[in-house]
């Protein structure tokens, strides 16, 4: 059996983070400076999953001096979301494949979490699915790629990560998974069907 392992983020969904800081910015009425620098100190902790929402929501409020509702904050945060239909049907017709399986491990939170499960219900389709706040690991801790191999039962060198941060890439690899950094789908797609083609 192979495996192919997705990043979410600008892999199968398009996300702009830029996007995102600039609707929290305007939401609160500041700078995106003032938002980056208030997001450092709870996002970590927000994407291991040690934090929630709300905590996240009162932390900026605080920070931010102003009292935002947590529904107005969740649109805000979400706003650079956006699905990518060709790349998750091409995901999902890899999941079809016979002794082919797909996954997805996603540094992520709470509230992206929640829209991904009312916007991407396709992942339900997967043979396995790994967010960062649920397992409380964050990429590239090597130990998410060893807890995605346990789950899969199945050794490194019949995975394939892809991912569109080097560094991630690199984690996996250093356990023997093989890996593409995601630019473009002309470039990746071809790729993955090389490996699979000398799997």
């Amino acid at each position: 059996m192979r495996s192919i392992l997705f990043d979410l983020g600008n892999v199968l969904v398009r996300y702009e983070h830029d996007a995102t800081i600039a609707a929290v910015a305007t939401l609160y009425g500041v700078e995106r400076a003032a938002v980056r620098d208030a997001f450092s100190l709870v996002g970590t902790d927000f994407g291991m999953g040690l934090l929630t929402a709300a905590d996240v929501l009162n932390s900026l409020n605080r920070s931010l001096g102003c009292e935002i509702e947590e529904s107005s904050f969740v649109r805000a945060f979400c706003a650079g979301l956006v699905r990518d239909d060709a790349a998750l049907a091409y995901a999902l017709s890899l999941q079809e494949r016979a002794s082919t399986q797909v996954g997805a491990i996603s540094n992520t939170n709470e509230v992206h979490v929640a829209w991904l499960d009312q916007h991407v219900p396709e992942l339900a389709d997967f043979e396995l699915v790994m967010m960062s706040n649920e397992v409380h690991i964050l990429k590239p801790d090597p130990e998410i790629f060893e807890l995605a191999l346990e789950l899969l039962d199945t050794p490194a060198e019949n995975v394939l990560y892809v991912d569109d941060l080097a560094s991630n890439v690199e984690a996996a690899q250093a356990l023997g998974i093989s890996g593409i950094v995601h630019v473009d789908w002309a470039v990746t797609l071809p790729q993955i069907e090389a490996w699979l083609a000398n799997a």
